[in-house]
């Protein structure tokens, strides 16, 4: 079978890059004989960190070839069909979609986060197009009631999971590896700090921030917990994180090796508590069991959050920060007994994008079982 996989991958966005490594091990694993390609912005590190085939999401007559060869064009995972960060990243996500049905091809929207679509046109759009895919598989509840409130109702549609959960990580102990070369110390408990931008909303980003680096210096104070930042995306988040270490008075630190998910997910094995805007910062300190406070820039973070039963604080309430990490560290043995509990939930949502792909397409192509 010949599978095309289009997504925000080549940025170096290290979630969106976990989120492949994780589709393409599954889809190895269900369907060995599969032929995979990947749209991408750097296709050439693309085929050579996943071993795909790849072409520039940028070269149209190449992507339309890959369209006509693909038995199967799968649109995910991630949060791509949303306005907020982007019109033009909607509409060509949506594009690519359209272009699929309207060559004839199968087409499965695979494990995303839906929305917020904000304009008129986009949602019309979006339900004009994917009325006709042939499956639908989405993270979370709040996913499904937005499709069901914008008129999806004709394909099939399943909540399923984040297929991050199922990445195989071989030597966890790189973490402690990479920490020590960027000279953090590894002699004391350490708090991993994930930030990003706030999308047009300067004001809520500088609050949030402000109230982030007091809390990290009282823990640093009264604690002796260390703040490491670490950047989901480069260089974006840096400067982020920059502003927030420059709030503060303890000293902190920062992992500026550009990590790939595995070395990513290792880290986290080397934390005491997780504090994350990145929803893969989060997903990444579940997998590991770390004691962890989501802020909630984004209803996809609030969603995985309610999901595991971990709290979670709006952008309008960072206020609230402070008070909900000292009853996380109160409670951090029960906290990690309850994520261990749900590590093989995760792992079973996500399995079942695989599932639901082979009981579709089945009949697509040359499939092994």
């Amino acid at each position: 079978m010949k599978i095309l996989v289009s997504g925000y991958y080549g940025f170096g966005n290290v979630g969106d890059e976990a989120v492949l490594g994780a589709m393409v091990q599954g889809f190895r694993q269900y369907l060995p004989e599969s032929e995979i390609t990947v749209l991408s912005a750097a296709p050439r590190l693309t085929a050579e960190l996943d071993q795909v085939g790849s072409v520039s999401r940028f070269d149209l007559p190449g992507i339309l070839r890959e369209i006509r060869k693909a038995d199967v064009v799968v649109s995910g995972g991630g949060s791509l069909f949303q306005d907020v960060t982007s019109n033009r990243s909607f509409l060509y996500y949506i594009g690519i979609v359209w272009l699929a049905k309207l060559l004839g091809k199968k087409v499965m929207v695979f494990a995303q986060g839906f929305g917020p679509l904000r304009k008129r046109f986009n949602r019309w759009l979006a339900r004009l197009v994917l009325n006709r895919v042939d499956l639908i598989t989405l993270r979370d509840e709040d996913s499904l009631a937005e499709l069901g409130k914008m008129g999806v109702k004709r394909p099939p549609v399943r909540v399923t999971g984040d297929p991050t959960a199922l990445l195989e990580v071989e030597d966890k102990s790189e973490g402690r590896k990479i920490l020590g070369l960027e000279g953090i110390p590894l002699n004391k408990p350490l708090i991993g700090v994930s930030v990003r931008s706030i999308p047009h909303s300067p004001r809520s980003e500088e609050q949030c921030f402000k109230h982030l680096a007091e809390k990290l210096d009282a823990l640093a104070a009264d604690h002796g917990l260390l703040p490491v930042f670490i950047f989901f995306q480069c260089p974006e988040d840096m400067r982020q994180a920059s502003m927030v270490m420059g709030l503060m008075k303890e000293k902190s630190y920062a992992v500026f090796r550009i990590c790939r998910p595995d070395e990513m997910f290792s880290l986290f094995t080397q934390f005491e508590l997780v504090i994350g805007m990145r929803l893969h910062a989060l997903v990444f300190a579940a997998l590991n069991a770390v004691p962890m406070l989501g802020i909630s820039y984004d209803p996809k973070v609030r969603s995985f959050m309610k999901d595991i039963d971990q709290p979670c604080v709006d952008l309008d309430a960072t206020g609230k920060m402070s008070k909900l990490i000292d009853g996380i560290l109160a409670k951090k043995t029960e906290i990690k007994a309850v994520l261990e509990s749900k590590r093989e939930m995760l792992r079973e949502k996500a399995a079942k994008n695989f599932k639901l792909f082979l009981d579709t397409f089945a009949g697509e192509g040359e499939v092994s079982r």
